[in-house]
């Protein structure tokens, strides 16, 4: 494929330089002068000069671009591109497919910032605070088998492996080192900040280091402490309290009540059949994200109120997570918790009294909520990738790791409980499922010097 030209052209630079070694005497061993390094005026001329890199489209993120007007961005350029990757890194002569990357550009000696994106790729903003401060390039990469970038794996999912999006990753990086000449720092949030993870797991010598803000690490298929962080450690007792009455309003109705009517405004719009394990998955999954995205001075204990009082509300809230988490672009995230990723357990068990004697099976909730062509993943989970990153990695990895949490974000409940000298983890008192660093209501400003202290130890 694209490098197995490269290999050619360096074996016949190889050959050439011996047989003309052999034809001097030793004496008249000829010369080579050293290359200058090429000089870019701009980033767009350099990215042109890479074959495998097509379709440039400068500043394609309005929403960066609007930021950047209204000065709250300090980059020179920005751009999309598609990247040719291999489908299989083990097999460099088989089928490829085109990964999108978005690229803002503040100088070829800048510190980089590789955006592990776990997703489809929809806004560059998620970097902007770490950009700003490191005054960096961010380079995005979007996931395989997401939005722009879907191949010909999906629906078979035989390459949708940890390990292939961390060698696309490494092929993206190799291929604009020579570019961005700084240090890296591979970066994310959630999922994604599992996935700067997962980079450096496979190749540490490229990273000067990894970020991940808010990312879990599943050990199971039905990990537990999601459940029990969300319903004792979360918010104050009083907000936690109107969460459980909110679901026990609910649940009392069994299969009747809003997961019937749901069920029923669902198949007249001829969407997807509503299980009723997923329905209770999403009825979880709506509070889960009150608390993830919503923070106390955001009114958080007020919307809880209106989500234990007004049934309306609150049904039309479950509906909206429900839409959400049927969206396409979930559909690899589903394969991937089913494969490697693992699943959260958010906590069925302290409703049991309600449960029991329904149709519920915490076993249910992946393979429901996964297209139903994809389901056989479920029985093909293999937990071994990230039991060794959380028992091992953590403890004895030679690439410095920043992991960073809020305390009421019930992703939090899935951080290492023991990490090693070379990584440093961070717990902020007030702030959401967010990398938000330059906002003090999102984040005290001792935290974030805690952060850039240790950032910037090793970037700079």
């Amino acid at each position: 494929m694209k490098r197995n030209k490269y290999q050619w052209m360096l074996a016949a630079l190889m050959i050439w330089g011996l047989v003309s070694l052999n034809s001097c005497k030793n004496d008249e061993i000829p010369i080579v002068p050293e290359q200058p390094e090429p000089v870019y005026s701009t980033l767009k001329e350099a990215l042109q000069k890479i074959d495998h890199i097509t379709l440039i489209r400068e500043n394609p993120d309005t929403v960066t671009m609007e930021a950047k007007e209204m000065g709250q961005f300090d980059y020179k350029e920005q751009y999309s591109m598609l990247f040719l990757q291999d489908l299989n890194h083990d097999d460099e002569a088989g089928d490829a497919f085109l990964q999108k990357i978005w690229i803002l550009f503040r100088g070829f000696d800048r510190p980089t910032i590789m955006v592990t994106c776990g997703y489809e790729l929809r806004s560059l903003r998620d970097a902007g605070d770490l950009g700003i401060n490191l005054e960096a390039n961010v380079v995005c990469v979007e996931h395989r088998n997401y939005g722009d970038s879907f191949n010909k794996d999906n629906g078979q999912w035989k390459y949708q492996t940890v390990a292939q999006a961390s060698a696309d990753l490494h092929a993206i990086y190799e291929t604009l080192k020579p570019i961005f000449k700084g240090k890296w720092l591979s970066a994310g949030t959630s999922k994604s900040g599992e996935t700067a993870v997962d980079y450096v797991y496979y190749y540490p010598q490229d990273m000067e280091m990894a970020v991940a803000f808010c990312s879990p690490f599943a050990t199971s298929l039905d990990d537990k402490r999601f459940g029990e962080y969300l319903f004792n450690e979360v918010g104050t007792e009083e907000e936690r309290n109107l969460m459980k009455t909110a679901i026990r309003n609910v649940l009392q109705d069994g299969e009747e009540g809003m997961y019937k009517t749901i069920r029923e405004q669902m198949e007249a719009e001829n969407k997807k059949k509503l299980e009723f394990s997923e329905f209770v998955f999403n009825l979880f999954d709506t509070f889960f994200q009150v608390f993830q995205y919503t923070p106390t001075l955001g009114g958080r204990r007020d919307e809880l109120e209106v989500l234990a009082t007004n049934e309306d509300s609150l049904a039309v809230r479950v509906r909206e997570t429900i839409d959400g988490n049927q969206d396409e672009a979930f559909r690899s995230y589903f394969v991937e918790c089913a494969l490697e990723l693992g699943f959260n357990n958010n906590g069925y068990e302290y409703f049991s009294d309600l449960l029991e004697g329904t149709s519920f099976d915490p076993a249910d909730v992946l393979l429901q909520s996964s297209v139903e062509a994809d389901r056989w993943t479920v029985d093909k989970y293999d937990g071994t990738l990230y039991k060794d990153i959380v028992d091992n990695f953590f403890l004895n990895t030679t690439c410095p790791l920043l992991l960073y949490y809020s305390h009421d974000d019930p992703w939090t409940a899935g951080q290492p409980p023991v990490v090693g000298p070379n990584v440093k983890k961070v717990i902020n008192p007030i702030g959401v499922h967010s990398p938000t660093l330059n906002n003090p209501q999102y984040c005290p400003v001792e935290i974030k010097d805690e952060v850039m202290d240790f950032i910037t130890k090793y970037i700079f």
